[in-house]
C-alpha cells in the first residue's frame, strides 16, 4: 500500500494546491487508493491521469476539467508596502513559504513557493501577485514541497495538540477551584471525620492481624 502511495505521489504535481479536494498531492495519492477518481489532478494535465492509471493497472479516465484550472510556473509576490501584517496568507500556504508575523511586513521565500494560488483568496488587501518563472525553476521548487508539505502538517497539529492541551488544563484548573470552593464550605466536622478514618485503618490493621488486638484497642481509647 504505501508503495503504490509513493508511486501516485511521485507522478503528482506537487503543486499542493488542493485543487482534486484533498489538501495536497500526498494526501490524494491516499484517497485514489481509498478509491477517489484518479482524474481530478488538472494542474497535472492528461498525463498524469494516464500515468495513474498504469500504477493502478486500470482503465484510462479522461482529466475532469472541473477541478481545473491549471497553474502555471509561476511563485507568488507580496507587494510589501501594501501588506497590513494580517497573517491570512501564512495560515494558507501549505509549504510554509511565507515569512511574517501578526501586524509585521510578509514576504514569500521564492525557494518553498509552488505557486499554487492559495494565498491569493484570504489576502483583504490585494497585495499578492504572481510572477511568471520558468517550468524548469517551477519543477526544481516543486520537486521538494512534499517534504514542506508535511512538515507544515505536523507543526498545525502540533499547534492544535497544544491548543487542546492548554484548554483541557484550563478546564481542569477552573474545576479544581469550583471543588475546593465547595470543600471549604461544607458544614464537615474535621476532627470527627480524622478520629473516623484513624478508627478505621486501626481494625483493617487487626482484621490483617498485623498489630496485637489488645494494643488496637488501647490506641482506640486514646483517640
Amino acid at each position: 500500500m504505501s508503495n503504490l502511495i509513493e508511486l501516485i505521489n511521485a507522478e503528482l504535481p506537487q503543486y499542493q494546491c488542493g485543487r482534486c479536494e484533498t489538501p495536497g498531492c500526498r494526501p490524494y495519492a491516499e484517497e485514489i487508493l481509498n478509491g477517489s477518481p484518479h482524474n481530478r489532478c488538472v494542474p497535472g494535465g492528461q498525463d498524469t491521469a494516464d500515468k495513474i492509471s498504469k500504477i493502478l493497472n486500470t482503465k484510462p479516465l479522461l482529466l475532469n476539467h472541473d477541478y481545473g484550472p491549471k497553474i502555471q510556473s509561476q511563485v507568488a509576490y507580496i507587494i510589501e508596502e501594501d501588506c497590513i501584517g494580517c497573517a491570512k496568507c501564512i495560515d494558507a500556504c501549505p509549504v510554509d513559504a511565507i515569512n511574517g508575523a501578526a501586524n509585521l511586513m510578509h514576504n514569500v521565500i521564492y525557494d518553498l513557493c509552488t505557486g499554487c494560488e492559495l494565498c491569493i483568496d484570504p489576502c483583504p488587501v490585494d497585495c499578492i501577485e504572481l510572477i511568471e518563472v520558468s517550468e524548469e525553476e517551477s519543477l526544481k521548487i516543486r520537486k521538494n514541497s512534499d517534504h514542506f508539505f508535511q512538515l507544515k502538517n505536523e507543526l498545525v497539529q502540533r499547534k492544535n495538540k497544544k491548543t487542546k492541551l492548554n484548554k483541557s488544563i484550563s478546564e481542569n484548573l477552573d474545576l479544581a477551584k469550583s471543588i475546593n470552593k465547595k470543600l471549604n464550605n461544607r458544614n464537615v466536622d474535621k476532627e470527627k471525620s480524622i478520629k473516623k478514618l484513624q478508627t478505621e485503618m486501626l481494625n483493617s490493621q487487626k482484621a490483617e492481624k498485623y498489630i496485637n488486638p489488645s494494643d488496637i484497642e488501647n490506641l482506640k481509647k486514646q483517640l
